[in-house]
Formats: C-alpha cells, structure tokens, sequence
C-alpha cells in the first residue's frame, strides 16, 4: 500500500533534517587514521569511558 502525500512529506522532512544534522556533525568529526589504538589506550589508561571525555581532557590540558 503506498503512503499518504502527507507521509511522504513527513518522511521527506525527516530525511532532510537528518541529512543536515550529518552535514553538521561531520564538520566537527575528528579522524585518528592508524592512531585509534593508541587513542582507545590512552582513555583506558587515563581512567575514561567516553571518547569526548579524553578530548575534553586533553583540551583542558593545553589550555585551549
């Protein structure tokens, strides 16, 4: 059964909003490259569960 215009408007919003919100999202993403390891040893070693945890860390650390 095909959906209603206005399901499929409502669908359509939706995917608009989620593609700008990724949009957003991947100006800020930060990519490690081969370092992931090293990174994930890093937070384990300093104690931290969450990766946002470590970067606030280390921006605190060199006073940014």
């Amino acid at each position: 059964m095909a959906a209603s215009p206005a399901e499929a408007d409502a669908s359509r919003r939706r995917r608009e909003k989620r593609r700008q919100l990724d949009a957003r999202r991947s100006k800020c993403r930060i990519r490690l490259g081969g370092h992931m390891e090293q990174w994930c040893l890093l937070k384990e070693q300093l104690g931290f569960s969450l990766h946002s945890q470590l970067a606030k860390f280390l921006l605190d650390r060199f006073g940014f």
